[in-house]
C-alpha cells in the first residue's frame, strides 16, 4: 500500500505529499480529501477508444496548488465516488483541456456523475485569440513558456507497470494547468468575455451532451451515400442494428460496418446473404458474420416498416444561396478578426448552413434561434440580420480593402 508522507513546513501547517502513482483506495481517499480544500483543481485522463464501444479508462491525473501532480490507477482503485463528489462540488473549479472526451468517459463509468464549475482551457483559449482548438502542449508553451514532452503520446496506457517516462508524460498534462487557468480566467475577465465563455461551456455540464444520438448517427450515415427517401426506413433499421450489435460486442461501430456500407445495403435491399456479395469493397468476412442478421432486418422492415424514422430536413438552395454563402463567409471573417476569434467558433458549420438555407427575416426571429448560444447572438446580432436583409452592404475602401456599410 502506498502511504503518503506528512511533512511540517515553515510553521504553516501539515503538508501532505503523495506518490506519483496511487494504486490503493485509502491513499486515493486521502488525496481527494486534501484536494477538495483547494479552490482550483486540474484534471486529465488517459484512455483507449480505438477497439471498444465504450472507451477504457486507464489513468486519472490531478494537481492543485501544493498538491501533485499525481496519477491514480483506476484499474487498482475501484471506487471513484470521491472523484464524483469533487466534480459535483460547486465551490471548486475543475480545469480540463478539451474536456468533452474525458467527461464522456466519467459520465459513463461513474454512477450519477454530475459536473459543476468546469473550466475548459481550450474553450477559454479560443475566446482569447489562441485559436479554436489549440493543443494543450502549445497552450502551455504559450502561457508558461514550457515545452512538454511528446514521446509517449501514443502509449499503451493499459500496460502495467507504467514506464517512468510514460507516467511523467501523463503528469505533464496537469502540471501547469492551474497556472494556465489563472492566466486565462484573468484574460477573460479583462476582455469582458467571461459570460461568453460560460455560455459556451454550459452544454458540457449536461449528461445529455454525452448520450449517443441515434438520430445524429442516421443523419451522418445518410450523408455517406446516395440514399433516396424510400430507403430511409431500411437505413434506419440498419443504423439501429449496427449500434445494438456494436454495443453488445463492445466494439466500435465501424468494426461492424461503416456508414457507406449501410447506405449500399439500404439501396441494395438484399434478399439473401449471397446478394450482399455483389457489393464492391465489401469487408472480408462481413457476409459470414452479419449476412443473416442484415437480411433479417430487411425482412422485418418489409413486414413492419418503422414509424420512428428521423425526419431529415434536406438542404434546398434557392437562387440567392451561393451569393449569401460568399458574403456571409466574408462577413464572418471580418467580424471574427475584429473580435479576435476564429470564424468557426463564432458561427459553427451547422448553424452557418441553417442560416443560409433559412435566413432570419428580422432580429426577433434571429434571437429566438435555439441552435445559437446567447453570446453568439450578442456578438453577431443586428449586423448579421442587417446583412441578410439587405441593410448592410459590402464596399471597397481606398486601398481596395473591404468594409461593410449601412444602407439607407
Amino acid at each position: 500500500m502506498s502511504i503518503p508522507r506528512r511533512i511540517f513546513r515553515n510553521g504553516r501547517g501539515t503538508v501532505t505529499t503523495y506518490p506519483n502513482l496511487i494504486e490503493d483506495q485509502e491513499t486515493f481517499n486521502n488525496l481527494m480529501k486534501d484536494i477538495r480544500r483547494k479552490p482550483v483543481v486540474a484534471l486529465d485522463t488517459e484512455f483507449h477508444c480505438e477497439k471498444k464501444y465504450w472507451p477504457d479508462l486507464f489513468l486519472i491525473q490531478l494537481a492543485a496548488d501544493g498538491i501533485g501532480p499525481v496519477a491514480v490507477d483506476p484499474l487498482a482503485v475501484k471506487d471513484l465516488t470521491p472523484l464524483a463528489e469533487l466534480f459535483a462540488d460547486k465551490e471548486i473549479v475543475k480545469v480540463l483541456h478539451s474536456a468533452r472526451n474525458d467527461l464522456a468517459i466519467l459520465f459513463n463509468d461513474i454512477p450519477e456523475f454530475r459536473v459543476a464549475n468546469l473550466f475548459d482551457s481550450q474553450i477559454a483559449a479560443a475566446f482569447l485569440g489562441y485559436g479554436e482548438q489549440i493543443s494543450l502542449v502549445n497552450l502551455v508553451h504559450s502561457v508558461c513558456g514550457v515545452q512538454s514532452r511528446k514521446k509517449y503520446s501514443m502509449s499503451d496506457w493499459s500496460a502495467r507497470p507504467l514506464a517512468e517516462g510514460q507516467l511523467e508524460y501523463a503528469l505533464d498534462d496537469v502540471r501547469h494547468l492551474v497556472k494556465v487557468h489563472d492566466v486565462l480566467a484573468s484574460g477573460l475577465k479583462k476582455k469582458g468575455r467571461t459570460h461568453w465563455f460560460e455560455g459556451e461551456s454550459e452544454s458540457l455540464l449536461e449528461s445529455s451532451t454525452y448520450a449517443i444520438s441515434r438520430e445524429r448517427l442516421f443523419s451522418k450515415a445518410r450523408s455517406a451515400g446516395k440514399v433516396k427517401r424510400v430507403n430511409f426506413p431500411l437505413l434506419w433499421r440498419l443504423v439501429n442494428w449496427r449500434e445494438d450489435t456494436a454495443r453488445e460486442m463492445n466494439r466500435p461501430r465501424f468494426y461492424v460496418g461503416r456508414d457507406h456500407l449501410l447506405c449500399r445495403l439500404a439501396v441494395l435491399v438484399p434478399k439473401n446473404p449471397d446478394t450482399i456479395r455483389s457489393l464492391r469493397a465489401l469487408p472480408g468476412g462481413f457476409v459470414e458474420k452479419y449476412g443473416e442478421a442484415v437480411v433479417e432486418e430487411v425482412n422485418r422492415c418489409r413486414k413492419d416498416p418503422p414509424e420512428d424514422v428521423p425526419t431529415l430536413v434536406l438542404p434546398t438552395h434557392d437562387w440567392g444561396y451561393t451569393a449569401r454563402k460568399d458574403i456571409l463567409r466574408i462577413f464572418l471573417k471580418m467580424k471574427s478578426k475584429s473580435l479576435d476569434l476564429s470564424p468557426a467558433l463564432l458561427l459553427p458549420r451547422e448553424s452557418f448552413e441553417s442560416i443560409l438555407g433559412n435566413p432570419p427575416k428580422n432580429l426577433e426571429q434571429f434571437m429566438t434561434r435555439k441552435d445559437l448560444t446567447g453570446w453568439r447572438k450578442e456578438a453577431l446580432g443586428p449586423d448579421l440580420v442587417d446583412l441578410l436583409t439587405g441593410k448592410l452592404a459590402m464596399a471597397l475602401k481606398k486601398g481596395n480593402s473591404l468594409r461593410f456599410i449601412k444602407v439607407k
